[in-house]
Parts: structure tokens; C-alpha cells; sequence
């Protein structure tokens, strides 16, 4: 019987693109993912990999969608962005799929402000949901679902391996973006706030428990800017050379399951 593999794609503003470089190592080994669960930009990038975009395409995509097909700049009340773009851009680029139309079976994470609690997206409109989980608190309005007033899931859960696990995955290959101390310069509102989530992120990972039959993946984006459009190669490059070092633990776990 074949293994389930899942992949935790986490949070981490722009450098997530760094999850692109992963995917694109993980299809020239031909390991087939199984389940994704995302967060923040994780949830982005999951989203349109398990509606059929190749690692390539999702790259292309990245280099020729610039900020205005995902930002939309308004009076600041709740944050600095409606959040509205990015439910269009997701609509076409996931053909307004709900979660039951996927290639491959999603979760997504977001966080409930009003409860304090974790959500998981399983069903309805992926681009819904990408939406909610990509609302980082004070850059994009929270995103409104019933009474649950909805922010960005690394708050609580920045790199879903448990969730991802729980869907049913028998090994989890998990990319955390925020493992490292930071050494970018900071230029603007959005830096502050996703480097503070960093700091935040962190200091919730030292609590985890380490879980079985999860490889870490931990490329080294400290170095750029959270925001930054510019440097989309260079993470898509970091993804696959931090892919490439973990394999022999990867093919390691997998033959130790079979035996």
C-alpha cells in the first residue's frame, strides 16, 4: 500500500514563495502529495497547487501578477487592505472551485478574532477561505464569515503540520519560514508586522510537540523582506535547495514505515 504523504505549507508574507521551490523539487522526485494544509501564504500557494497549477505555472503566475491584481489600498479602519482582490485573483486562478472540485484534498487555517480560536476550511469556496487566512492582522481588513471575525492562521497555527496529519497523511513534509532570527531591513508598515508575527511564531513553535514522521523543512529567507516582490527567484531557489537537503531524511522515514 502506498504511504500518504501530506504537506504543511506555512506562513510568512512574500518569502512563502519559497514553498513554490519545494513544490517544484517534490515533482521532479515524483512524490505525490496526498493532502495540504496552508496557512497565510501557505493557504495561497496550496490553494492553487491542489486546483491544478504546476509549481512552474504557480511561479509564472508570481512573477507577472504584480500588486495590483492582489492588493486594493483603502481608509485605514481595520487594516489597510479590503482584501477584496484577492478574492477575485482567487476566483480566476482556482475557477471559483470550492474545496470538493480540488485535485488534491486542502485545509485551510485561519483565525477567529471574537473566539480566540483556531478554524479549519475544509469546504465552501477555496478563494473564501485563502482570503481569511491571509488577513494579517492590520494590513488586511479581518475577514467576516457569520459571527467570526477572521485574521491570518499563523497566529495560532503558522505551520499546520497537525493539521495535515490529521487529514489522514501517514508523513507530513512541512515548510516552516519562520524558524530564524531576521536580518532584513525593515521598510514599511507590512514588515513590522509580519516580522513581529515572526517573533510571535517562534515562541509557539518552542511549545509544540515534535511529531512523528514530520520532515522540517526550513529554508533560509530570513535575509528578505517579508514584502518584497523583488526577490521571488531567490526564494523559489532557497525552496528548492533546502527541498534537496531533506530527501535522504524523507526517503529515510518512508522505507522505516514500510520495513
Amino acid at each position: 500500500m502506498r504511504l500518504k504523504i501530506g504537506l504543511a505549507l506555512g506562513s510568512g508574507g512574500l518569502r512563502g514563495l519559497a514553498h513554490v521551490g519545494v513544490l517544484k523539487v517534490l515533482e521532479k522526485e515524483n512524490i505525490t502529495i496526498d493532502y495540504v494544509a496552508g496557512c497565510s501564504i501557505g493557504s495561497l500557494i496550496g490553494a492553487l497547487y491542489c486546483s491544478g497549477h504546476s509549481a512552474d505555472t504557480i511561479l509564472k503566475l508570481a512573477q507577472n501578477l504584480g500588486k495590483r491584481h492582489w492588493l486594493d489600498f483603502l481608509v485605514p479602519k481595520m487594516g489597510l487592505f479590503s482584501g477584496e482582490k484577492v478574492i477575485e485573483t482567487m476566483n480566476l486562478l482556482t475557477k471559483q472551485n470550492c474545496f470538493s472540485e480540488l485535485d488534491i484534498p486542502l485545509s485551510i487555517v485561519a483565525t477567529d478574532l471574537n473566539k480566540g480560536k483556531e478554524v479549519i476550511f475544509t469546504e465552501g469556496l477555496v478563494s473564501k477561505a485563502v482570503r481569511a487566512s491571509i488577513s494579517v492582522p492590520g494590513v488586511f481588513v479581518p475577514y467576516q464569515v457569520d459571527d467570526m471575525l477572521l485574521v491570518d492562521g499563523a497566529v495560532l497555527n503558522p505551520t499546520p503540520t497537525d493539521v495535515a496529519l490529521k487529514m489522514g497523511a501517514d508523513i507530513v513534509i512541512a515548510v516552516d519560514l519562520s524558524h530564524t532570527n531576521s536580518n532584513c531591513k525593515i521598510n514599511n508598515m507590512f514588515d513590522v508586522i509580519i516580522q513581529s508575527i515572526d517573533i510571535m511564531e517562534r515562541e509557539l513553535m518552542k511549545y509544540r510537540h515534535e511529531e512523528n514522521n514530520v520532515i522540517l523543512i526550513k529554508p533560509d529567507v530570513a535575509h528578505i523582506s517579508p514584502s518584497s516582490f523583488e526577490h521571488i527567484d531567490e526564494c523559489v531557489t532557497i525552496g528548492e535547495k533546502s527541498t534537496y537537503d531533506s530527501l535522504d531524511q524523507l526517503y529515510k522515514i518512508i522505507e522505516k514505515i514500510k520495513a
